[in-house]
């Protein structure tokens, strides 16, 4: 919903309880919301824990974006063509519930 602030503190309670919740979803958001709440230092650690066990395309964007924040260009198309990689061999529903992010990723490349 954008306000990553209010975010914080409930998703870091999610995950010190349970650090794989949801197969790393709220520590991957946990990494976005510190991101945006000007905490690189937290986000930058916790995306690459995160990124190691987690293949959501997702976390795969948000990292993506994160590190071209940083001026990390060409890592984050790494990580953006690493969502688009995935299409070709995924079944035909998997590929629609994906599309929004492939969508996300293809614009992230025109703009890297």
């Amino acid at each position: 919903m954008g306000d990553f602030s209010a975010a914080v503190p409930d998703l870091e309670r999610v995950v010190s309880q349970d650090p794989k919740y949801d197969f790393q979803r709220a520590a991957a958001l946990l990494a976005h919301a510190y991101a945006n709440t000007g905490q690189p230092e937290k986000a930058a650690a916790l995306f690459q824990e995160v990124t190691k066990l987690s293949t959501s395309s997702e976390t795969y964007y948000n990292y993506a974006c994160f590190l071209a924040s940083r001026q990390r260009n060409t890592e984050a198309r790494v990580w953006a063509q690493r969502i688009l990689d995935k299409k070709p061999t995924m079944p035909g529903y998997l590929r629609r519930r994906e599309r929004p992010w492939f969508r996300k990723a293809s614009a992230l490349l025109r703009t890297l």
